[in-house]
């Protein structure tokens, strides 16, 4: 890749020379009489002065610009990455949840099928109730409905495109990712609740990364529970107003805890206490987070268990508006 382009070192040089160039035939113009000295003999010390003063500010203007590029390239390439690592961390999420969402595909499909066998029964009766046949409709709609929503969920999920944000309700959001989560929860026998503040919590952002925030946590809490007797499986996701400006997303479970030692470096990429984990699911969550100006912590939860919080500034500071 490169830094500079030949025109702009080429349009560079030519105001240097120009520079030089004035400051040189100002220097050989001869004095108003042919018995006085020329400029250069008058003012030698201060031509040389000013065009060395030309020449550093040109070089350092230069600098400047070269550095200023390279940084913007390399923010560029950072930006890059981390869209590239963040899709290849929900499809891993994806396929790690493949069972659960497979088996609530089933259920609607399977709903569709009933309900249309019982429809081709009543249509071959000899006593057609139609108010029965539209609420078998009616059913058939419902389910057809849900399952195309968990389709779309996953598309949106799995999509992936460049980062754009956009002013939403957090809400929402936190509610896609739970309807996601539910299958898995369900699977591995763990009670899910939420408590979602009323209201609009607007924020912005791109949606599906902070959707990508949520699982990244809920997941990472119900692996923490995964040797926990199954009757003691808790995890629930909160959301309020934090002040005025703020909003705080709060991920706790009754899992085994944190380690004292590990608080600081939970969220190092790589570092991870799972034999099978790759150690980027909550590094992710903290580069998504701070991408949008909130923050990340954790913390042990008081009985056992541990606690994910992350803030994120509201839209509009005060305003409650719908996005």
């Amino acid at each position: 890749m490169r830094l500079l382009g030949q025109g702009w070192i080429g349009r560079v040089a030519a105001r240097l020379g120009l520079a030089v160039a004035a400051a040189l035939s100002i220097a050989a113009t001869p004095g108003a009489g042919s018995d006085q000295p020329g400029l250069w003999l008058q003012y030698r010390s201060e031509i040389i002065s000013i065009t060395a003063v030309v020449v550093l500010q040109t070089l350092l203007i230069s600098v400047l610009l070269f550095e200023r590029r390279r940084r913007g390239l390399a923010e560029a390439e950072s930006h890059r990455r981390l869209i590239e690592v963040a899709h290849l961390n929900r499809a891993a999420t994806v396929s790690a949840m493949s069972a659960s969402i497979a088996h609530e595909i089933n259920q609607p499909l399977g709903a569709i099928l009933s309900n249309a066998e019982a429809a081709e029964e009543l249509l071959k009766s000899d006593r057609f109730d139609r108010g029965q046949f539209a609420a078998i409709l009616a059913d058939i709609r419902r389910d057809d409905q849900r399952a195309a929503e968990i389709i779309r969920s996953m598309r949106g999920l799995l999509r992936r495109s460049e980062i754009v944000s956009r002013q939403f309700d957090l809400n929402d959001s936190i509610r896609d990712a739970l309807g996601m989560i539910g299958p898995e929860a369900r699977s591995r026998r763990v009670v899910l609740t939420a408590d979602q503040e009323s209201g609009v919590l607007p924020v912005c952002a791109d949606p599906v990364h902070l959707q990508q925030v949520v699982l990244n946590l809920a997941i990472n809490a119900m692996d923490a529970m995964q040797n926990c007797p199954p009757e003691g499986r808790a995890m629930e996701v909160r959301a309020a107003r934090t002040g005025s400006s703020e909003v705080m997303v709060t991920v706790s479970d009754t899992g085994t805890g944190i380690r004292a030692d590990e608080l600081k470096t939970i969220f190092e990429p790589f570092y991870t206490t799972k034999t099978q984990g790759t150690g980027l699911g909550l590094s992710i969550a903290r580069s998504i987070v701070e991408t949008y100006g909130g923050s990340i912590c954790a913390e042990n939860r008081q009985g056992g268990g541990a606690v994910f919080r992350f803030t994120l500034p509201l839209a509009g500071g005060r305003t409650g508006e719908a996005a």
